[in-house]
């Protein structure tokens, strides 16, 4: 329903202080997305879920942006590269990926025109 949907999404939008949580966006959140984002949405570098309490939005950071991630997900995994790619080439590639935005001691973003960089709360 649209009031959950609109209660969710503010929920969202709160773990980075950009809008205020309602019970109904908080118990949403914990009922689905918690599991996997983590319940102060510190996300998850094991399931893959990205943070969704810092400045770094990977599919925008509108309202519309923020439910048409929820109701159309754009999840993927990344592809066993183990035999296509030689041991240093690997941590090569995952050193660049990390410094796209992925690491916590600074916030560099790729030029993406997907992903969009707030201030920090």
């Amino acid at each position: 329903d649209s009031n959950q949907m609109d209660a969710l999404v503010s929920h969202v939008l709160s773990l980075s202080g950009k809008d205020r949580s309602t019970p109904l966006g908080a118990q949403t959140f914990a009922d689905n997305c918690a599991a996997c984002h983590g319940a102060g949405g510190e996300g998850s570098r094991e399931l893959g879920a990205p943070r969704l309490n810092d400045a770094i939005w990977l599919r925008g950071s509108s309202r519309e942006a923020i439910a048409r991630q929820i109701l159309n997900p754009r999840m993927g995994m990344m592809p066993k590269w183990e035999g296509r790619l030689d041991p240093v080439t690997i941590k090569m590639l995952a050193a660049y990926v990390h410094s796209l935005g992925g690491g916590e001691d600074f916030l560099e973003v790729a030029e993406d025109p997907e992903v969009d960089v707030d201030e920090q709360p």
